[in-house]
């Protein structure tokens, strides 16, 4: 079983994850839908989850400033760092991304980017 945190702005894609990682024995610990929401309930995380599924675009701090609070935070986390935009995708593996998925993500896709952020 893997543990997930979600980081997202869109409820409907939390409701989506949660059910397509039950049905394949992982477990989402937690949800944020902004940056600042994310970061704040990371630092009261205990344990910390296996896997962050972390957006790009989000009110109030984006995907990028989270990341890099988060690994401030805890250096070993694995992010699988999500954007429509492919243009962030060197930004977000160079500064720490273990993975990146370009929206629209397939469910088959994502499954695949958390499993293989386990394995890393």
């Amino acid at each position: 079983m893997v543990t997930v945190f979600i980081i997202d702005d869109e409820a409907i894609l939390h409701r989506l994850y949660k059910d397509v990682f039950a049905i394949k024995g992982h477990q989402v610990i937690a949800d944020a839908y902004d940056g600042t929401e994310a970061v704040d309930k990371f630092k009261q995380m205990d344990p910390k989850p296996d896997v962050i599924i972390l957006d790009h675009r989000m009110p109030n701090k984006d995907g990028l400033e989270a990341m890099s609070d988060i690994l401030a935070l805890d250096p070993k986390a694995r992010i699988v760092f999500i954007s429509a935009d492919a243009n962030v995708r060197e930004s977000a593996m160079t500064n720490g991304a273990s993975s990146f998925g370009l929206k629209p993500v397939t469910i088959r896709h994502m499954l695949d980017l958390v499993e293989s952020a386990v394995e890393e």
